[in-house]
């Protein structure tokens, strides 16, 4: 299977590169927009999830996202003055100890799982007989994640080597269940694997994602490389997925948003179908924030073309049909936030996770983050990290190699070890997730050894469950 690989560069062996309209005109400008006000997503019973349930257990609908602004109070917008004062134009981020009040109180790990907010879309996609169908149901989907966003510049932490999350969904649309798990494979330079499984629906997802954050001036961007692979088990079709940049501005002066900016694609080789979309960014003087538009291509021939705003709607139009929409008639719709239902993500108690997973791993920075105490943030953080150098120290000492637990290597690519692709049967047991492996339920798991499995992630024996 092809899956993204940890390198800088897209499947085409192209290194993505920042739109230099965002380089050049867009540092200076503070694209301020008074007229939008922010939008307080409810919080569900996990801290960082967006969807709530009802009083009748019905999800709840999606409002459009307006441009998400933040002005930053004196102390804090002088500390990241001069801190970012001493880096040059261009310069990797990731070696650069951020101030806590502009991290988001979550791993990078658990924002992977905005990718599913709306996930019951892609319960209907393996049982429709058009490729073009279900291309255009997988752009659907793609879009629907981009509109839930936090308040101004809010950084996700940086996971520690080895921290894992483990999450599921359950879909009332086809009484289905899917689970993911991810795993912080290297941190320098930072490499995530992700492996989703909803067998009764008909797919499997698996990605490595390796982010890079640019400073820019009065802006930065954080570059995805690397790519998500969906595969539709019954028909031997996989959807490989690449992301757009997103970009921070205000960080000096002017009002704190962030943009979606870039191209991104969406390529079947089974079927010769691919997506081309540009994520645009808002031009200095006029037009609008959260624009993209694309188009659908069978083989070298565009068969559709959508444009719009993902907070809003986007429309799409058959190129056949592209002379009758010029006489009146009114485009299909592709993507509508109003009418999108929002999923319950379903995590263990914080109690019952192991030492070094996601939330409980970063539950005291993230408890501080929210009461806006950044001395015990900053603390709590620098305490991990000189926790997670200590452990590098001694394995060098020791001569120990890491490896990852939940994911491996093969050939170029990093696969997850317990994945599964046979063609689903219905009569097959329900899936259910054990210390990170996908199996059966009612079938036997072969567990690691203490020992190996703590050499593996890295951690001492009082710093995870086993």
């Amino acid at each position: 299977m092809e899956i993204g690989t940890s390198s800088t560069t897209n499947n085409n062996g192209v290194a993505p590169t920042i739109p230099q309209d965002i380089v050049n005109s867009h540092n200076n400008n503070n694209h301020s927009s008074s007229n939008n006000s922010s939008n307080n997503n409810s919080i569900s019973s996990s801290p960082t999830d967006s969807s709530t349930l009802s009083m009748n257990g019905e999800q709840s609908t999606s409002p459009p996202s307006p441009p998400i602004e933040e002005v930053l109070e004196e102390e804090p917008r002088n500390l990241l003055i001069s801190l970012l004062s001493e880096l040059k134009i261009g310069v990797d981020l990731s070696r650069v100890p951020l101030p806590t009040f502009i991290l988001e109180p979550r791993s990078l790990l658990e924002k992977f799982t905005d990718n599913m907010i709306h996930g019951e879309i892609l319960c209907s996609l393996s049982k429709l007989e058009s490729p073009m169908d279900r291309m255009q149901l997988i752009t659907k989907w793609y879009l629907s994640a981009f509109h839930y966003r936090k308040k101004g510049l809010q950084k996700p932490y940086n996971p520690i080597l080895g921290e894992i999350f483990r999450t599921r969904w359950e879909f009332k649309q086809t009484n289905s269940n899917c689970i993911m798990v991810s795993e912080q494979i290297s941190h320098h330079p930072p490499v995530s694997c992700i492996y989703l499984s909803n067998r009764k629906d008909g797919y499997t997802m698996t990605g490595t994602i390796n982010p890079r954050s640019k400073f820019l001036g009065n802006s930065m961007a954080v570059i995805v490389d690397g790519s998500s692979t969906l595969t539709l088990l019954g028909l031997q079709e996989e959807y490989v997925i690449t992301f757009p940049t997103a970009v921070a501005r205000g960080i000096i002066f002017g009002t704190l948003l962030t943009e979606i900016v870039g191209n991104a694609t969406i390529s079947c080789k089974q079927t010769n179908i691919k997506v081309e979309m540009d994520f645009k960014a808002k031009p200095m003087f006029g037009g609008e924030y959260n624009v993209v538009s694309g188009k659908i291509k069978k083989g070298n021939e565009t068969t559709h073309t959508f444009n719009g705003k993902w907070d809003k709607k986007v429309e799409i139009t058959s190129s056949a049909s592209s002379s009758k929409k010029k006489n009146g008639s009114t485009n299909d719709i592709l993507w509508d936030c109003n009418d999108a239902v929002k999923t319950q993500m379903i995590t263990r108690p914080i109690s019952e996770q192991e030492e070094f997973e996601s939330q409980r791993l970063w539950q005291k920075v993230s408890q501080a983050i929210i009461k806006k105490n950044q001395k015990d943030a900053t603390f709590e953080k620098n305490k991990l990290e000189d926790e997670q150098r200590k452990r590098v120290k001694d394995r060098k000492e020791n001569n120990i190699e890491w490896e990852p637990r939940l994911f491996k290597k093969v050939n170029d690519q990093w696969v997850y070890k317990y994945q599964n692709h046979t063609l689903y049967d219905p009569n097959e047991p329900k899936e259910i997730e054990t210390d990170g492996i996908i199996h059966f339920e009612g079938t036997l798991i072969k567990k690691e050894s203490k020992q190996t499995l703590l050499e593996k992630c890295g951690a001492s024996e009082n710093e995870i469950i086993v």
